[in-house]
């Protein structure tokens, strides 16, 4: 190898190692995650217009200097390929069971599903809703709901408000724990009122 492609070489990892790093600094966490799960889709630029709505009700949990809230949508939607609604599934364990979502906005046969997993936190302060079998209310209608429909979510069907419990793995594995969920019952009900 010449001298000069030794320090092509060189040069170029170098700003490969550049890129990796300021794409990993650039990388903002959200304060906050919501979830859509439903048979629909989530309209992203209605969204992405409105989503400073909640930072009337939003903090800087991860104390970036940022507040920045974000949503992941779990559609079921009969116009994806099998292989889509079985990724799904995988985004669905990710959101509800190990708690990479905070607030979900879901349809009632979703709900229905996952509200006797002790996966959703009694919301009962908030209104009246869908039960789990302990009585507690875990999710609440939405229905036509605008503060919702702001955030592009379709609430003209049955779709629910839910708010993930703190698990055991939570308190482990995320320090700001406590302070992610004040802030999910803090956008409930922002939504809900």
């Amino acid at each position: 190898m010449k001298a000069w492609q030794k320090w092509a070489l060189i040069i170029a990892v170098v700003i490969g190692i550049l890129v990796a790093v300021k794409s990993c600094v650039d990388k903002r966490e959200p304060d906050i995650t919501l979830a859509y799960i439903g048979d629909n889709f989530i309209d992203r630029s209605m969204y992405d217009e409105n989503v400073d709505c909640l930072h009337s009700v939003c903090r800087d949990v991860n104390s970036d200097g940022e507040i920045h809230v974000d949503i992941m949508e779990i559609s079921y939607n009969e116009s994806l390929g099998q292989s889509d609604r079985q990724n799904a599934d995988g985004k669905l364990m990710n959101a509800i069971g190990y708690g990479a979502a905070r607030v979900y906005f879901i349809e009632e046969k979703y709900a229905m599903k996952n509200a006797s997993g002790g996966f959703f936190a009694d919301i009962s302060h908030l209104g009246e809703g869908f039960k789990n079998a302990d009585g507690q209310t875990v999710a609440i209608s939405i229905k036509d709901n605008e503060k919702a429909e702001s955030l592009g979510i379709d609430t003209s069907g049955e779709i629910y408000l839910a708010v993930r419990v703190i698990s055991e793995v939570d308190n482990i594995t995320d320090k700001n724990i406590n302070a992610k969920h004040s802030l999910a019952m803090d956008i409930a009900e922002y939504i809900l009122n």
